[in-house]
């Protein structure tokens, strides 16, 4: 008798300490896994940009500010002042916006990789690359 409350006590033991480690692994895996969940990308700052033209390239300073959903931006150009983005919309790291150039429509498209931006200005039906780099957040 004496025996078999040796084998119960052991086999209570051995239940317990697996139960045990079972629900270890199970908050380690989930915390790990949340550990992992990627912040999303955040195109704030100051951007030096460049748009490639038939007239050579035109540059100034693109501003984002705001976040997810509620993003404005300008771009401080040479040749016409501050523009305002209208209708900035980005989405993971692509963005869109449009701004208006002496009364005449324009988008631009592309996406951002870390603290860089490639895209285009659409002005009708041309196409002008644009580069963009981030210099402070």
């Amino acid at each position: 008798m004496k025996v078999l409350n040796q084998v119960k006590q052991f086999l209570f033991i051995s239940a317990l300490v697996i139960f045990v480690a079972s629900c270890a692994s199970t908050g380690a895996a989930s915390g790990s896994a949340k550990s992992k969940k990627a912040e999303p990308y955040n195109p704030t700052g100051t951007w030096e940009y460049m748009v490639d033209t038939p007239d050579g390239g035109a540059g100034g300073t693109m501003v984002i500010t705001g976040g997810p959903g509620a993003y404005t931006g300008t771009l401080d150009t040479d040749q016409f002042g501050t523009l305002e983005l209208m209708d900035l919309d980005i989405v993971d790291t692509n963005m869109t916006a449009s701004l208006e150039v002496m009364g005449t429509g324009a988008d631009i498209e592309g996406a951002f990789d870390g603290d860089t931006f490639s895209g285009a200005v659409y002005l009708g039906e041309d196409a002008f690359p644009m580069e963009a780099t981030r210099v402070s957040k």
